[in-house]
């Protein structure tokens, strides 16, 4: 396996500190977050607001140019580009595959509709469908595959789900970004079981960990619980048997951690993180 960082989970640090950083905690590759950046700094950078470790959309051209050769001189792959783009936005999507190109990212993560049960699945479904046909054509001109991430909330929120979606395209040019941590919160399926399901659409993987906590009760007495993001050794997911599975299916491509954990320091979990995943490995060969 080779391993990375999506940088939504650094987000206290600059591109060059996280280049600096991933190289000296031994680190394969980078996944960049494509999103607006603060235009201020504040004392307290958070995952999704203020995340300095960010190439932003709006100034992309000028940012490209420098992260590769950091990149580079650092020996740091770049394995996908995640961008906060739906397949129903172009504005959006467009400067995504675009900056992935420039980038030498093979792929770039682009989303499918939230459920609405005020519109209905089929509606969401197919209109996602067609979206997603000019999502493809798009990206096939700057030979980038768009992937999209399996995530709560979504229409593709198992890997049945996604599966299903991609079935309407050819694996070669649509992918799926396979996420046990989300499907602690909903779609979870037996991990090499989905991953069969996937097959040839499998195209990267995150790696956090979720659980369940009980937050309180109803007014009838019933317990009442809630997902949350966890440590890596504190959670639902059984990364061993993700490993095995991921190997049951031939897949030893890009594991991209994105830990969300709030209890330890950045500088103290994702070096930890990456020598308990490499441990793990060694384990099951």
């Amino acid at each position: 396996m080779k391993y990375s960082i999506f940088t939504v989970c650094m987000p206290e640090y600059t591109p060059q500190d996280v280049v600096q950083r991933l190289k000296k905690w031994g680190y394969d590759g980078v996944e960049w977050r494509f999103y607006n950046r603060p235009e201020q700094v504040t004392p307290r950078a958070g995952f999704w607001g203020g995340n300095l470790a960010t190439i932003d959309p709006r100034t992309w051209e000028k940012e490209v140019p420098e992260i590769r050769k950091l990149c580079r001189a650092a020996g740091l792959k770049m394995p996908s580009l995640a961008a906060y783009a739906g397949c129903s936005e172009p504005d959006k999507y467009k400067p995504a595959i675009e900056a992935a190109a420039a980038l030498g990212a093979p792929l770039v993560r682009i989303g499918v509709p939230r459920y609405d049960k005020t519109v209905g699945w089929k509606k969401l479904y197919a209109k996602a469908v067609r979206d997603y046909a000019k999502v493809v054509a798009y990206a096939r001109r700057f030979k980038v595959k768009p992937v999209i991430e399996i995530h709560m909330g979504i229409i593709t929120a198992s890997a049945a789900a996604a599966a299903q979606f991609c079935g309407n395209f050819s694996p070669r040019e649509i992918g799926i970004i396979y996420d046990p941590g989300n499907m602690v919160y909903e779609g979870y399926e037996q991990y090499q079981m989905g991953l069969e399901m996937l097959g040839g659409y499998l195209a990267h993987v995150h790696v956090k960990n979720s659980r369940w906590e009980v937050t309180g009760a109803t007014r009838d007495g019933a317990v009442v619980w809630k997902p949350t993001f966890a440590a890596m050794k504190n959670g639902c997911v059984d990364f061993e048997d993700l490993l095995r599975s991921l190997k049951a299916v031939g897949y030893d491509g890009w594991l991209s951690f994105e830990d969300f954990n709030t209890a330890l320091k950045t500088d103290e979990k994702l070096p930890e993180d990456l020598k308990y995943l490499k441990a793990l490995e060694r384990r099951i060969k």
